[in-house]
């Protein structure tokens, strides 16, 4: 079961919403009238109705969403709906995490926080920028068919698709066996290992102006053999210089750039505080 191993996993207790197949034909054709009419089925409403609630829970720190293949269609519209009703400082405990993502688009837009206007000016007065999600990553595999008519078509549309992207040079859709057995191997005693092949991959940097939108310094990074792109304007783009270590650059790996890695074993990112997650 895909939500018994997100448990091992991230050592957390996971809440799912099952979208029933009909078989393939009738599966594509419901893909196609979610994707293109933005049309909201009724498993899309019941995980609004969950991500909202748990938005709005005063007890809650922090929410997790985890998509996967037409779950990536269904969490667009959620984020779309969430976006028109929620304000910032709630949105930003948010974060999404997907795999296979099946959708066309994927907003996050940027909000600008004015300084209040005062009598007597002074320096300390600017603009600040941020996003409304807390945090977007994508997972794809090079070769799977969802993710190339989804995710790894769209991406190169400015302000198409907000978040970062990793790409693993290998082919299968299947969460389990081709996702997280993958990315987040678990070892016997069913705790996710410290390295595998693509974690472990190595980064080079390398810069395109216009991602997403972006008009500004050009952050994007290639991995070898593996490839990402990074949303340039947030400042975790900041991150993907390389390191410098008593004048040696420090060799970059896919785990030092994956926001989701963190959270393996029940851990948590470094800045983020410690709280009740979803």
């Amino acid at each position: 079961m895909n939500i018994d191993q997100l448990s091992y996993i991230f050592g957390r207790k996971v809440t799912g919403v099952h979208n029933r197949t009909a078989g393939i034909v009738f599966d594509l054709i419901e893909c196609l009238i979610q994707r293109d009419f933005a049309y909201a089925t009724d498993d899309i409403r019941r995980s609004y109705a969950l991500v909202k609630e748990a938005l709005l829970d005063p007890e809650c720190d922090k929410v997790v969403l985890l998509l996967h293949s037409q779950g990536g269609i269904e969490g667009g519209l959620v984020l779309d709906w969430l976006l028109d009703e929620l304000p910032h400082d709630l949105l930003r405990h948010l974060e999404v995490y997907t795999f296979g993502n099946a959708a066309n688009h994927f907003n996050n837009p940027r909000w600008t926080n004015r300084p209040k206007p005062q009598r007597i000016p002074t320096p300390d007065l600017v603009h600040q920028f941020g996003q409304s999600i807390g945090h977007i990553e994508h997972y794809a595999n090079a070769a799977d068919i969802v993710a190339l008519g989804g995710v790894l078509h769209f991406v190169d549309i400015p302000n198409r698709y907000m978040g970062r992207l990793f790409v693993r040079p290998n082919s299968g859709h299947l969460f389990n066996m081709h996702y997280l057995s993958n990315m987040f191997t678990l070892g016997p005693d069913m705790k996710v290992l410290d390295s595998n092949p693509f974690m472990d991959m190595e980064v080079e940097s390398w810069a395109t102006a216009g991602i997403n939108g972006y008009d500004g310094p050009p952050h994007r990074v290639r991995y070898q053999p593996t490839i990402a792109r990074d949303e340039a304007f947030l400042p975790a783009a900041l991150s993907l210089q390389r390191s410098q270590t008593n004048g040696v650059d420090r060799i970059l790996r896919v785990k030092d750039l994956s926001r989701l890695w963190q959270y393996r074993n029940g851990g948590c990112p470094k800045e983020a505080e410690v709280g009740h997650n979803n």
